[in-house]
């Protein structure tokens, strides 16, 4: 019995005894999650990994110069520190640093992957953690796929537990997370045992925070961007402490007191461990295509779809009503958005922005299209309903329609369960490369772009990680 197997076997033990012992779950977790062997994986799996890869990357560098990323670019810079890992765009920073201003990147434009169950963003946290630890420590382009995959398991399984009342709740699921899959991605490149990662994860739980007050102060949003670079350099420093001695509590999940019980009223930590090893987190990513909130997607989708099959415009609207969970409404009704995140948040905008704009290009939410008379004067005539058979379906789907009454007198009505790129209506691998083109394009030379792609797609031989790093590094933009 090899060592994936004798984990394997450990971790069925600690399942079938039930919840007997509080730190169960968290126990088979970090079994199986800290000897996740890149050669086991399904080669579906695999190649998902990388395209998620290009999917990070392509978010991140169009972020480049925003606001939020020179800040915290500068911010590290000015910090210094051993030039361990890649800043994205600039130099060398210490790994935690490099991950907190790439997680920050990643996040950045509210296109990053979304694990719908957890309502999470993973890649914009995990990916940067991995990377920078990857290259820090000279990690094999598999080994990366593996600490990504192990990642992805820890901070959607965790989030999944919380359950969907999270945000309602005021908690950010991200932010808090984060973390445990971070930890995990550097723990598994940075060799740490179960016990060792258990005790990063006792680290991290006590960094786990992220609340959604940024809903409600249209100037305060920019904090948000942080709820991924913040849980990617806390997981890095956690993993980092627990290998050199530093201990954290075990049951960080699902003890007593742990992550689950903590920040959830009813969690379900069945999820922690549920299919654990033969199904990935990875293989059920959405693929973001909208420059706004998640929770919309669907409903985008239906009023393109519906404004292309039906054939009317803005101007033919007297006015419309939404349907969706009420996590689709609440705190999402600013009318006048006064930042770029507000914009993306609010609902009645994103309406206006799917039916007159082109909601996938990030500047229909810039400070200067959010402004305009038209988009707004339509942006006024949208309401919004609960639809209590829609709320069935979350958070394992994000349903959303709309009815629309038109001057001609047609009513309009459309609903989508599933919006593009998600599980159910997946994008593929050319679907991501060419979302990467277009969000790199007048940023990174065409060349360069070409050389990351190749770079990220050849992971799979690569004995490290850091000629695509280098490739990521200063000279990527066109400045």
């Amino acid at each position: 019995m090899n060592a994936r197997e004798n984990a394997m076997a450990h971790a069925q033990a600690h399942i079938t005894r039930g919840a007997a012992e509080a730190a169960d779950r968290t126990a088979a977790l970090a079994d199986v999650l800290a000897v996740l062997d890149p050669a086991a994986l399904p080669r579906a799996t695999f190649e998902r990994t990388m395209d998620l890869v290009v999917d990070h990357l392509g978010v991140a560098l169009h972020g480049l110069d925003l606001p939020w990323s020179r800040i915290i670019a500068e911010f590290g810079t000015e910090e210094g520190g051993r030039p361990d890992a890649t800043v994205y765009g600039r130099g060398r920073l210490p790994a935690r640093t490099a991950a907190l201003v790439n997680g920050t990147m990643a996040h950045g434009i509210e296109l990053d992957d979304t694990h719908d169950q957890s309502c999470s963003h993973p890649g914009a946290v995990v990916i940067p953690a991995a990377l920078a630890v990857a290259e820090m420590t000279g990690a094999s382009g598999r080994d990366l796929i593996a600490a990504i995959v192990a990642g992805y398991e820890a901070q959607t399984r965790a989030g999944a537990a919380l359950t969907g009342d999270l945000m309602s709740r005021g908690f950010h699921p991200t932010a808090l997370s984060g973390v445990f899959g971070a930890a995990t991605a550097a723990g598994r490149l940075l060799g740490l045992t179960s016990a060792q990662l258990q005790s990063a994860w006792g680290l991290g739980v006590s960094m786990a925070s992220g609340v959604m007050q940024f809903t409600q102060d249209p100037l305060g949003t920019m904090v948000k961007r942080l709820h991924a670079g913040i849980p990617a350099h806390n997981g890095v420093l956690a993993a980092m402490l627990a290998g050199r001695g530093f201990r954290g509590p075990r049951g960080a999940l699902d003890g007593q007191a742990g992550f689950v019980h903590v920040f959830s009223p009813h969690p379900e930590d069945w999820r922690l461990t549920q299919h654990l090893g033969t199904e990935f987190a990875v293989d059920r990513i959405s693929i973001k295509f909208y420059a706004c909130c998640r929770m919309f997607h669907a409903l985008v989708d239906a009023i393109r779809e519906s404004r292309d099959e039906a054939g009317w415009s803005a101007d033919d609207v007297i006015d419309m009503t939404t349907a969706g969970p009420r996590i689709m409404s609440d705190g999402h009704m600013e009318y006048r958005p006064r930042s770029v995140m507000s914009a993306q948040y609010s609902l009645p905008y994103t309406v206006s922005a799917a039916v007159m704009l082109d909601p996938r290009d990030p500047r229909s939410f810039n400070a200067e299209t959010m402004a305009r008379a038209d988009v707004l004067a339509l942006a006024d005539r949208v309401s919004a309903g609960v639809s209590a058979e829609l709320e069935t379906y979350f958070p394992a789907k994000y349903p959303g329609g709309f009815t629309a009454r038109l001057k001609d007198g047609r009513t309009i009505e459309k609903t989508l369960l599933d919006s593009f790129g998600t599980p159910e209506k997946p994008v593929d691998r050319a679907g991501i490369t060419g979302k990467f083109r277009a969000l790199t394009d007048g940023i990174v030379q065409p060349a360069r772009a070409d050389a990351i792609l190749d770079a990220t797609f050849a992971l799979g031989t690569a004995a490290d990680v850091r000629g695509l790093c280098a490739l990521l590094g200063e000279g990527v933009a066109q400045r």
